[in-house]
């Protein structure tokens, strides 16, 4: 029962090595068999350089295509969606508080100047860390998360985009 198993293995993998074998052959196209085929060194040359400059003309212009669509999307977006799913180039923003309100859940509600609602992640017992009229900084956090700093002061906190 081994011999036969072990001859089944071998079988195998002499089929694998050759449809890896023939696998370059079959994926060769007619116009590079037919660069193949020319005797003469500078036609054949000339007969690659004309098959790879078409080859290299075509992924030219699909790649132009590509970076149109591109460029139009990212038109498409609004800058003011900073907070939710939003492209990587935009860092952080800068911005003015126009108001501070601290709800019954301890948690501040922050309002911007671009209308954005931002609201503290932990719960602030004291006072206010910001204030009206400050101007603030808001960036990615290490990990997750948003940190919005004061300009000027060391204050910072954790904060999460409400609208």
């Amino acid at each position: 029962m081994n011999i036969r198993i072990s001859f089944n293995l071998e079988l195998l993998i002499v089929f694998a090595v050759l449809v890896f074998i023939s696998n370059p052959v079959l994926s060769q196209s007619p116009n590079v068999q037919k660069c193949l085929d020319i005797n003469d060194p500078s036609k054949r040359l000339d007969c690659y350089d004309k098959l790879f400059q078409s080859a290299e003309a075509t992924n030219t212009s699909n790649i132009s295509n590509k970076v149109d669509k591109a460029e139009k999307i990212e038109e498409a977006k609004n800058s003011n969606d900073y907070g939710l799913d939003k492209p990587k180039e935009q860092l952080s923003i800068t911005s003015k508080i126009i108001s501070v309100k601290k709800r019954g859940s301890f948690k501040i509600y922050i309002v911007l100047e671009n209308g954005q609602t931002w609201r503290s992640v932990k719960d602030i017992y004291d006072r206010n860390p910001v204030k009206q009229g400050e101007a603030i900084t808001i960036s990615e956090g290490f990990l997750s998360g948003h940190i919005m700093r004061v300009e000027g002061n060391k204050v910072s906190l954790r904060v999460r985009r409400v609208k």
